[in-house]
């Protein structure tokens, strides 16, 4: 039951109900003239790069889509990391890079391992507080900006599916300062908490059940979950479902040869 459950609040929350004819669609704006794609994360990021992780399929749906382009889309993510760690690797693993475009996906470790070594609150010494958090990430994006104009913010995804825990409740003024910090300085922001939630209320309410459906562990991702954060980013940077749609199966193809 899970398995198709999942499949099918997948379906009608991230892809179309059809396969579209298979066109050239028009890449978005934020494509334009971009060939190098960093993406820097955690351990989220650093394991998407597996067939069928997210980093791996936004790879194969650029690729696919427009492959006259060249894209070429570098894992930056390292696992563990928090804002500080990704601080201190920034200029080698991204800026020496010189990225054409760039995605920011940071917070996940900032808050939950606030909750290790039995800190019920989240206030604990491994986690990194909110203003030192604001600061790191605003550092990133200013410094990142002197290269590219191109850079996507991408919001924290769950922290266990248990949607009302104390992490959760936590990341909420994180989200909100990666959503304030993409405002200012005019950045796409790619909201995964609202996929994430719908699909996580609309499974429990659907069959019942209180295991997880995103996630493996509650925090990294399953193949569903891969899924959902993949087509968020590309619908998030301007790829209509569609033109997805239209490339799906030849990305399925690779995934299983690979």
């Amino acid at each position: 039951m899970k398995i198709r459950a999942a499949a099918l609040l997948f379906a009608l929350a991230v892809l179309p109900a059809f396969a579209a004819p298979r066109q050239t669609p028009a890449a978005p704006e934020i494509l334009n003239n971009v060939h190098r794609v960093v993406m820097l994360g955690d351990s989220i990021t650093q394991f998407g790069d597996g067939p069928g992780g997210y980093v791996w399929l936004v790879r194969r749906y650029l690729q696919d889509l427009y492959p006259g382009q060249g894209f070429e889309v570098i894992n930056a993510g390292i696992s563990g990391n928090k804002s500080t760690d990704m601080l201190a690797r920034y200029q080698t693993d991204v800026l020496d890079k010189k990225p054409d475009l760039l995605t920011i996906s940071v917070g996940v470790n900032d808050v939950w391992h606030g909750f290790y070594d039995n800190h019920p609150l989240g206030d604990g010494p491994r986690g990194i507080p909110l203003a030192e958090y604001k600061k790191n990430v605003e550092s990133m994006v200013t410094q990142a900006e002197k290269i590219t104009n191109k850079i996507v913010i991408l919001s924290t995804t769950v922290i266990h599916e248990d949607l009302d825990n104390k992490e959760n409740a936590k990341a909420e003024g994180y989200n909100k300062a990666l959503m304030d910090i993409a405002k200012r300085h005019h950045l796409i922001f790619c909201d995964y908490q609202k996929p994430f939630r719908d699909i996580i209320r609309t499974y429990r309410k659907t069959t019942g059940a209180r295991d997880d459906v995103l996630t493996g562990d509650g925090v990294h991702m399953n193949s569903s979950g891969n899924r959902v954060m993949a087509h968020t980013l590309l619908t998030a940077i301007g790829i209509s479902p569609e033109a997805q749609a239209s490339v799906q199966a030849q990305v399925q193809r690779e995934q299983s040869a690979k």
